[in-house]
């Protein structure tokens, strides 16, 4: 009688620790992706945008840096009389 004792209470232990532990895996929904993803997005265009100006700086100087020896173009300026 004692033995079946031991093994109810083993088997009552167990499965208490396992209820617990079926409800721990039961994780909550997240129906939020599709927002996530356009927030996302919406940064990643924010940056992009912000490092347009400096990439078309960066490509005018490296023009202007290669683009060879160029003279400087004479100004007529007026003579007031």
């Amino acid at each position: 009688m004692k033995s079946k004792l031991t093994i109810l209470m083993v088997m009552a232990i167990q499965f208490g620790l396992v209820s617990n532990l079926m409800a721990a895996t039961g994780a909550r929904e997240d129906t939020s992706m599709f927002l996530v993803w356009i927030f996302l997005g919406m940064c990643s265009l924010i940056v992009i945008m912000q490092l347009l100006p400096a990439l078309f700086l960066v490509i005018g100087m490296m023009k202007s840096l290669f683009a060879g020896d160029k003279s400087p173009a004479k100004v007529n300026i007026p003579s007031e009389e």
